[in-house]
């Protein structure tokens, strides 16, 4: 398989459109709705019933036991998230489709701060 580069996709697009295939990666300027461990609820910050729901990757071993130690990435991360939820700050996803009418997965994301760019990756 020869390497696609992410390609930048609507929001409207995903709601209505969803995944069509196995493995396509694409990018999503949306809003938080909700954040937890397991999964990211995006809107378009005006119409609630619109919303996508997505997953985050699931915790290696090695993360939960850096857990005891400290904040792992995975908290850190929904705790950001849950941040720019309560500001209201658009909030780009870089996802791939896991299968037509599955949830797509994220493992990165990135938001405007101070005018720069921060990016979070799992």
């Amino acid at each position: 398989m020869s390497y696609r580069p992410v390609q930048e996709s609507s929001f409207d697009r995903l709601v209505n459109e969803g995944c069509a295939r196995k493995g396509d990666r694409f990018a999503v300027t949306a809003q938080v709705n909700s954040a937890t461990r397991e999964t990211i609820v995006l809107w378009d910050g005006y119409d609630g019933a619109r919303t996508v729901a997505v997953r985050l990757p699931e915790e290696g071993f090695g993360s939960r036991l850096k857990g005891v130690i400290g904040k792992t990435k995975y908290e850190l991360g929904v705790e950001r998230l849950n941040e720019l939820r309560a500001s209201g700050a658009p909030v780009e996803f870089t996802m791939r489709c896991e299968g037509v009418d599955q949830a797509p997965a994220t493992d990165r994301f990135s938001y405007m701060e101070n005018g720069n760019r921060v990016h979070f990756e799992y």
